[in-house]
């Protein structure tokens, strides 16, 4: 599969609409907008590594994983909540991480299922933490008040289970399509 200069312009063009001083600030007193970016950055990434030449590639997929993980642990996402620095610096490994792991993952294999069973499991737990209030992402380590890691939560919860109905029906469809 050849890259097309039309699909790097518009992955450019979605990076560059999710990281620039108007869209950093809000994420720095918003973090509804802040995981909402987290979910976006990841998927331009992952969308434009299935736009070039798939390659089978474990070490990738760890490292496209171990990024995501790293980049929510609390001590991490305080550090980017407070410093737009080390936001960037997140923001464009997790667009780097889901172009790792979207031009490494064969769609509908058995590996793709595990990763999209432990995202599942993962941001069930984050979106848990949050919805919990979980002292080590609120004030005073981080930006964000309690109520706010809240909404973020319930955001995520919400957005995760969308986005895993629409993934299951397509697997679906595609099973009773084939008999």
């Amino acid at each position: 599969m050849e890259l097309k200069r039309g699909n790097f312009l518009i992955f450019l063009i979605s990076i560059l609409f999710l990281i620039n001083p108007i869209t950093e600030n809000l994420y720095e007193n918003n973090a509804v907008a802040f995981m909402a970016s987290h979910y976006a950055l990841f998927a331009s990434g992952f969308w434009f590594g299935t736009k070039r030449m798939r390659i089978q590639s474990i070490p990738w997929i760890i490292l496209g994983s171990i990024i995501v993980v790293a980049s929510h642990v609390p001590f991490v996402f305080d550090l980017t909540s407070r410093f737009e620095f080390w936001r960037i610096v997140v923001e464009i490994l997790l667009a780097l991480s889901g172009f790792l792991m979207g031009s490494s993952l064969r769609l509908g294999s058995k590996l793709s299922y595990s990763l999209f069973g432990g995202w599942m499991a993962g941001d069930t737990s984050l979106s848990a933490a949050f919805m919990l209030g979980d002292k080590a992402y609120v004030y005073p380590l981080s930006t964000y008040p309690d109520w706010q890691i809240k909404d973020a939560g319930i955001f995520m919860f919400l957005f995760m289970n969308i986005v895993a109905f629409f993934i299951i029906m397509k697997v679906l469809i595609k099973v009773f399509e084939s008999e």
